[in-house]
């Protein structure tokens, strides 16, 4: 059976969404073996600027269009009746023989982040995919519950599966002392948050609570602006934005903190603070429910709308505790991509 997968995703820069997508596709490419049922074909645009090592997955680029013409016409034309997989909240919406993965409800539920056309455009593709895609695949139990609360039709074709943490690895020392130089940060010595610049990410919080309070150490604040998010004055003179960053400073960042901060107002999973307890730093975390959810008794919490609130827990952070087997024994994307594999053999 052949199965096609919207490579889309590999024209756009790693933030979460796509980060699942690789990974998915990543751990699929691992499980095929000779008696698999599957043959999986990664359709790409000509335009793509990122590059994917597979093994068995066949990689072919096609089309004459870029973006969500690309999406909506090349891609469909290309796959005809086979199915067709989609990893990043949008896909073809005259294509029925098709998966969507719908990340969160935040056009719905948190709509202020946005650009009012942004917005427009995915609100229409939520509400034609949900009725036309034969199964969603969401990523948390929360995100299930909003998408059937705003779609009735999605209760018996909606399912969720949580996200994984194999994409991180160990940082050498080295690697450490190279990125905290480059940033001019020294080890625990400051807190990190990490996300795209949407408001609802809520980072003007972290602001407040700087000019403020006083906080005794500076916040490295990782994320990429885009300008499908609304824009805000985060300023503070403990703040150091460092922008995107790569993967491997990343993880030497986690390593490095003092504490991880996440005020987000607004979730479906929350990759981030996993990430953070990979490296056994601190998850002080918003106190919303797709958070309770992913991270249990294993995170600080405070309210969102109170900058005082946060203040006072960063205060209780303990530096030994252990945080990486709780999220190693829970969060694994080979466990999502077999639910997809599962998913698949029901249809």
């Amino acid at each position: 059976m052949e199965i096609y997968i919207n490579g889309r995703f590999l024209t756009q820069s790693i933030t979460g969404v796509q980060r699942v997508a690789e990974e998915i596709v990543k751990q699929l490419d691992a499980s095929l073996g000779e008696n698999e049922n599957y043959r999986f074909i990664l359709i790409t645009p000509k335009t793509h600027k990122r590059k994917i090592k597979l093994n068995n997955i066949e990689i072919k680029e096609i089309g004459y269009f870029k973006g969500h013409l690309w999406e909506q016409l090349d891609l469909p034309r290309f796959v005809k009746r086979n199915m067709l997989i989609n990893f990043c909240n949008t896909g073809p919406i005259l294509k029925r023989n098709q998966i969507v993965y719908i990340h969160d409800t935040a056009v719905l539920d948190a709509p202020e982040g946005f650009s009012n056309r942004f917005l427009t455009v995915y609100r229409i593709l939520y509400k034609i995919l949900s009725q036309r895609a034969k199964k969603i695949i969401t990523v948390s139990k929360y995100s299930k519950d909003r998408l059937i609360n705003y779609y009735p039709v999605l209760k018996n074709k909606v399912s969720y599966a949580h996200l994984g943490i194999e994409h991180l690895e160990k940082v050498s020392n080295q690697k450490l002392i190279d990125t905290l130089n480059k940033y001019n940060l020294r080890e625990k010595n400051y807190y990190l948050a990490v996300s795209s610049m949407n408001p609802n990410k809520n980072f003007k919080l972290i602001s407040e609570m700087l000019n403020k309070t006083p906080l005794k150490y500076d916040v490295a604040l990782v994320g990429s602006k885009n300008n499908v998010f609304k824009q805000e004055n985060i300023s503070s003179d403990h703040i150091k934005t460092l922008g995107y960053v790569e993967d491997e400073e990343l993880m030497a960042l986690y390593k490095g903190a003092k504490a991880f901060i996440f005020p987000s107002k607004f979730e479906g999973f929350g990759l981030p603070p996993i990430e953070a307890m990979f490296f056994n730093c601190p998850p002080i975390v918003s106190d919303i429910s797709p958070l309770r959810e992913i991270l249990e008794d294993q995170a600080i919490y405070f309210n969102p709308n109170d900058y005082n609130d946060l203040y006072t827990k960063l205060s209780t952070v303990q530096d030994s505790e252990d945080f990486s087997e709780f999220v190693v024994n829970k969060y694994s994307w080979k466990n999502t991509s077999d639910h997809l594999k599962y998913i698949l053999s029901q249809l």
